[in-house]
């Protein structure tokens, strides 16, 4: 790296002073403002909201896998009872 003269150094800080100004400026207006958050009830700030809005969540997904589980099961006893069925009418 060559070496800089005083008035070179003093340019590339102010520049640098500058970069950041800028960087720190787009951090706070951009990324961390409050519009940049969805908009759901689990971010509320009221308890019973966000409870409720959990609650939802949960039911739904205990549907979901509710009612995968209940039509593998009801696939099995059509199967097993397909087969029984078959037995008796052998005799």
């Amino acid at each position: 790296m060559p070496e800089l003269t005083p008035e070179q150094m003093q340019t590339k800080i102010l520049e640098l002073e500058d970069q950041v100004n800028r960087l720190r400026d787009e951090i706070v207006n951009n990324q961390f403002s409050r519009n940049t958050l969805p908009k759901t009830n689990i971010l509320s700030p009221n308890f019973l909201t966000r409870a409720f809005a959990i609650y939802g969540h949960t039911l739904v997904a205990g549907l979901i896998v509710g009612i995968i589980f209940y039509c593998i099961i009801f696939g099995i006893i059509i199967a097993i009872g397909g087969s029984i069925d078959s037995l008796f009418n052998n005799f």
